[in-house]
């Protein structure tokens, strides 16, 4: 085993110990290592190496259980987690690349709810063309779609939900709503997951 392998085993049982500055001591002594291994390896960028080898330490760290001493070094464990890392960013980023490509935009649930003007822009923009692609899946009536309209423009009045969806006072339209707008919610995140 190399002297690398042989430390970072020695950290490990500090770490299991419960030792205060064994996951510092992780980190000054595989992070640059790990970097080089996944740059060298998978040809990532310094960016992402950094990111992956970050993320296979912080997987460890809050685990350690884990790692089995007895089936490999904890440099090999490192070095395999951040490499399935990487290739989950990879198929990952293939995926995000192909929606786009399909669909000429980035796809993201929208908030409802922007914080400014600019991405209450952007966030209505999306929505048209979500809208204009898979309106008929989410909204299958001409009420829904009333209601669909009124929940991308933030609204929370009950009163206005009702009335769009021609609730008289004497219904229970809290109730009905809240049917309504789940209904909704649960289409919106449906075709969110199949896109």
């Amino acid at each position: 085993m190399s002297a690398l392998g042989d430390r970072l085993n020695v950290i490990h049982e500090r770490l299991i110990a419960g030792r205060p500055t064994a996951s510092l001591d992780l980190f000054e002594a595989a992070l640059d290592p790990l970097i080089g291994f996944l740059r060298r390896q998978l040809k990532l960028s310094e960016e992402d190496a950094y990111d992956r080898a970050v993320d296979a330490i912080m997987t460890y760290v809050h685990s350690p259980e884990i790692f089995d001493v007895t089936k490999s070094s904890l440099w090999t464990f490192l070095c395999l987690i951040g490499q399935r890392r990487a290739k989950d960013a990879t198929r990952a980023a293939k995926k995000h690349s192909k929606l786009e490509e399909k669909y000429g935009y980035g796809i993201e649930l929208w908030g409802v709810q922007a914080n400014n003007p600019s991405e209450a822009f952007e966030n209505a923009r999306d929505a048209e063309a979500i809208l204009s692609l898979h309106g008929s899946t989410i909204a299958k009536t001409e009420t829904e779609r009333k209601v669909l309209d009124l929940f991308l423009q933030g609204e929370s009045a009950v009163e206005l939900y009702a009335e769009a969806m021609g609730l008289g006072p004497d219904d229970d339209a809290a109730a009905e709503v809240k049917r309504a707008l789940d209904r909704i919610k649960a289409r919106l995140k449906k075709v969110h997951d199949e896109i």
